[in-house]
């Protein structure tokens, strides 16, 4: 049998089978493993390859039954589509992409994103296997051993809480289930980049299950290192990529219905690309100076006289237990985590000595969710819980600004690299914070009937902060007291819709729901504490209000989904960063008053024949800054205090100086928000054996958007009046394309891959911004790349296996001579024969005709009585459609028995639709054993 596919659910794949569920005995026997992990892999193992199972409402449930957008990718969409991390969802997926502020990856969902560089948390929370990601530079990680991504659309506010502005992703890593399971894989890409992750998972005995994986990756990089003797030349690599991680996870069945799984994660990512400050575009005069001429003039090469770096390490262990009771299910989550991350970068970016800044910043957060499943209720799914939440974060050592000796008017040889020890520090700033939270949630889900739907839910969050920061200098304007500050920030975010089915697996639905993200401070003192230490202030906490209408459907090989939205944004963050007239960098946070986004989001999937499978999904999005919006932006003058640059450009305005203004944004293009973005992937699947060749690719388009900085080019001396209010750190529109081909041996264990992403080597900005002292900046994004991957895998036959059976005993001596006795009368074995059925389907598996071929033997023995067929199905759907769904497994078993003699007219049936349960668990939903149906003889059999 082919191996096992992990489906866009966590489930198999769309060639395999769910053994588990599928086959048994007429009287069925337990699952192999104990009970309290074998549940769980029925969960698991439940879902039929055209179901996708989310957990966006703390739940398991149908993709289609949950009333909002969620976008779900799978570990084998990712391979196909060449998705090694966060930053590549946006090619598969739409309404998201992770920008770059700076060193600190900064997702963008619908046009709510983070636009303050520094360590703040972002809007968009981020969580690995239930635990909430603080650290920005940690979501920096590519995605191996994955089991699946869910990206959740709309503020989250009431069931994944603070810092849920935007939207959540939802990571689940690979976890051990019923049967052992693994896989290792080797990467080499262009740019020597070498990859190779494993991972094993399975039981260890009945009640214990272990699951390992590990990932390294070392690559040059794409960034190049410009030559410090020839200009236009490269000499080496700028930004060299590595990463390290190591998962495991323990997995406990301490009682039939009592687990618990610990779980630890080790995590070291090296990739500077986003600290690239070379200039390209606004070069002052300042580059005349030795070792200017060597500065790159293209993207994607870069220069600087003490390497940039980017290194965050990150320990995580964590504790989930889970206890099934009478009412639901208790669970409750305790992770802690510690984070390390350095910093450094050369902020001219250039081979002349001007400056250099270092950082060391520990985070170190524990964090404790509980939450109570009632499913006793009956036509009411209800959640409630609570979470406590508490972060301290400080620099290791102080932030240090160094200027160089060409700052200096020291002499230096471009040449050679001039020292650490021949930069002078100019000041050394520290800064710690605490913030502690809790909350608590209620959220409910009332089945008005078969179709009808309606949610309402709420969170109440608190949070504190306090914080402690100084800096010390040997220019006194440098200097900023040693500084106090606290705050507090609490708010309700609710929550409510109402979903109605039209038919089955098809939905409409209307949702409102609210979102916040807690104030914040700057970690950088502000020149006002020199003569009122009060100004430290935080930023103003940033709220939401979410509209939006939708329909979902999903039937046989066609899914589509299609949304329309509003969001009235309130307050949100926003920072610049302004140069200070000692020459160091300041980011300014500060808000926005408010903002208007609206929107329509479509995406499908559609198999128009077998093993050809397109998707497609598209958004309009209308993002614009409310009025009243002053931001502190740069622009650009051809006259003092700005000037011409040095710098050629088609464009004069690129060539101008940049500026420091006070400017009014109102009505423009909010960042990361483009206006039409689209995407358009297929696969196609040629069978051999059970492996084959997979081809697949896919294309993400984009139109034109403010990468980072939002600013104009303003209405200082030079520029035109009609580019004024024109934003200019602006990416044109393109369109990535990637593809790669699949080739898995006939017995489904090895595979080799080659894939290609950017294949038309597009260059585009991944930040985008500019200083008054320096000029313009932008990295680049990952150009064209291509390589080869070579893997292995393996998955135990998940089919019971059947003991053989015993020899015959040895034959008895003949009896005496006898009278012949008359023969023996053939018992007829009434049953039940019992077969079972995938989630949601009524079509007869191998397994299952098995056990039908073994009820049509004795069936001969039975003198053609009468059979009576006994339809059941779970709670998983509207009784109507679990009704009719039992009443259709009857068909097709009566189909598959009158195919093979069985006269029509001996057979009735009766559906029972979900009314008896043969395994009464809590909810009775997705339980294998209940999707089944009884097949008995003879008189009396049946009801």
């Amino acid at each position: 049998m082919r191996g096992l596919r992990p489906t866009q659910s966590g489930g198999v794949g769309r060639r395999s089978f769910i053994a588990t569920a599928l086959a048994t005995t007429a009287m069925s026997a337990p699952f192999a493993t104990g009970p309290a992990l074998a549940q769980e892999a029925q969960a698991t193992a439940s879902v039929a390859d055209d179901v996708i199972i989310v957990t966006a409402q703390r739940r398991q449930e149908a993709l289609e039954d949950v009333p909002m957008s969620v976008s779900v990718v799978n570990a084998e969409t990712l391979a196909a589509a060449g998705v090694t991390s966060l930053r590549d969802i946006s090619n598969v997926t739409t309404g998201y992409q992770l920008g770059q502020g700076g060193a600190f990856p900064q997702p963008s969902v619908r046009g709510v994103t983070t636009v303050i560089n520094g360590i703040y948390e972002n809007n968009v929370a981020v969580y690995v296997d239930g635990i909430y990601q603080v650290n920005p530079q940690t979501i920096n990680i590519d995605l191996p051993n994955i089991e699946s991504v869910q990206v959740l659309k709309g503020p989250q506010g009431t069931l994944y809480g603070r810092n849920a502005t935007g939207g959540a992703l939802l990571l689940n890593t690979i976890s051990p289930g019923e049967f052992w399971e693994g896989k290792a894989e080797a990467t080499y890409a262009r740019f020597d980049d070498k990859r190779f992750s494993a991972y094993v998972a399975g039981p260890v005995s009945d009640r214990v299950g272990l699951s390992l994986a590990g990932y390294i990756r070392r690559s040059d990089g794409y960034i190049k290192l410009a030559s410090r003797t020839t200009p236009g030349e490269t000499d080496g690599d700028a930004a060299p990529l590595k990463q390290d991680s190591v998962r495991a996870k323990l997995k406990l069945g301490l009682t039939d219905t009592f687990t618990a799984t610990l779980a630890y994660n080790y995590t070291r990512v090296s990739d500077a690309r986003g600290n690239m400050f070379t200039p390209f575009e606004n070069r002052p005069a300042t580059y005349l100076l030795p070792g200017g001429e060597l500065l790159p003039n293209k993207l994607g090469v870069a220069a600087w006289d003490i390497a940039a770096e980017v290194t965050t390490r990150q320990h995580e262990g964590s504790l989930t237990l889970e206890l099934e009771t009478g009412l639901g299910v208790l669970k409750s989550i305790t992770g802690y985590t510690q984070t390390r991350a350095r910093t450094s970068f050369d902020f001219d970016g250039s081979y002349i000595p001007l400056s250099w800044s270092t950082s060391k910043i520990q985070n170190r957060t524990f964090q404790q969710a509980l939450d109570f499943t009632v499913t006793a209720i009956d036509s009411v799914d209800l959640i409630v819980g609570g979470t406590y939440f508490r972060d301290r974060n400080k620099y290791i050592d102080p932030n240090q600004f160094y200027l160089g000796p060409a700052a200096l008017g020291a002499p230096y040889d471009p040449a050679n690299p001039a020292p650490l020890s021949a930069y002078t520090l100019l000041f050394s700033a520290d800064f710690s914070q605490t913030k502690e939270a809790w909350a608590a949630y209620a959220d409910a889900t009332v089945h008005l009937g078969d179709r009808l739907s309606l949610n309402v839910g709420g969170r109440y969050s608190e949070e504190t902060f306090d914080v402690f920061a100084a800096q010390d200098s040997f220019l006194p304007s440098s200097v900023r007291p040693a500084t106090t500050a606290d705050a507090k920030f609490s708010k309700l975010t609710p929550r409510a819709s109402i979903r109605y089915e039209v038919a089955p697996r098809t939905n409409v639905y209307a949702s409102y729901s609210k979102g916040f993200r807690s104030g914040a401070f700057n970690s950088t003192l502000p020149p006002c504490v020199l003569t009122n230490p009060s100004c430290y202030q935080p930023a103003d906490q940033e709220t939401i209000d979410a509209y939006e209408i939708g329909f979902k459907t999903a039937r046989g090989r066609f899914r589509a989904e299609l949304a329309a939205f509003y969001y009235d944004y309130k307050n949100l963050q926003v920072s610049s960063t302004i140069t200070l007239p000692e020459g160091s960098p300041f980011v300014d946070v500060t808000n926005a008053p408010k903002a208007k986004i609206k929107g329509i989001e479509g995406s499908l999937e559609f198999e128009p024949f077998d093993n050809f499978r397109v998707h497609a999904g598209a958004i309009y999005l209308h993002a614009r800054y409310g009025d009243g919006f002053t931001f502190s932006g740069a622009g650009v003058s051809n006259a003092a205090p700005g000037g011409v640059g040095i710098n050629t450009s088609s464009d004069p305005l690129k060539t101008y100086l940049n500026v420091s203004q006070v400017q009014d944004l109102s009505g423009l293009q909010m960042s990361r928000a483009p206006d039409f973005s689209a995407n358009f992937g297929v696969d196609y699947d040629i069978p051999m054996g059970d492996g084959g060749l997979l081809l697949a690719a896919n294309v993400k388009y984009t139109d034109s958007y403010v990468v980072t900085n939002p600013s104009v080019w303003g209405d200082a001396p030079g520029v035109p009046a009609d580019r004024q209010d024109e934003q200019r750190f602006r990416e044109g529109k393109y369109a990535l394309l990637n593809a790669s081909a699949t080739w898995t041996d006939p017995t489904d264990t090895f595979y080799i891959r080659v894939f290609g992403t950017n294949l038309t080597d597009h260059r585009y900005r991944i930040h985008y911004s500019g200083t008054t002292t320096y000029g313009t900046y932008a990295p680049m994004g990952e150009p064209r790349t291509y390589g080869v991957t070579l893997g292995f895998k393996f998955r135990e036959d998940a089919s019971p296996r059947t003991a053989a059976p015993a020899p015959p005993p040895p034959p008895a001596p003949p009896p005496p001579p006898a009278p012949p006795a008359p023969p023996a009368k053939v018992v007829c074995n009434k049953g039940p024969y019992i077969v079972f059925f995938d989630w949601d389907s009524a079509a007869i598996t191998p397994e299952a005709s098995g056990i039908l071929d073994s009820a049509l033997t004795a069936y001969g023995s039975c003198d053609n009585v009468p059979i009576m067929l006994a339809g059941h199905a779970d709670r998983s759907g509207a009784a109507a459609y679990n009704q009719t769904l039992s009443e259709e497994r009857n068909a097709s078993v009566r189909s598959y028995l009158t195919d093979r003699g069985v006269p029509d007219a001996a057979i009735s049936s009766r559906g029972y639709g979900e009314s008896d349960p043969r395994v009464p668990t809590a909810d009775g939903v997705r339980e294998l054993q209940n999707r089944r149906v009884e097949i008995t003889y003879g008189p009396g059999s049946g009801y």
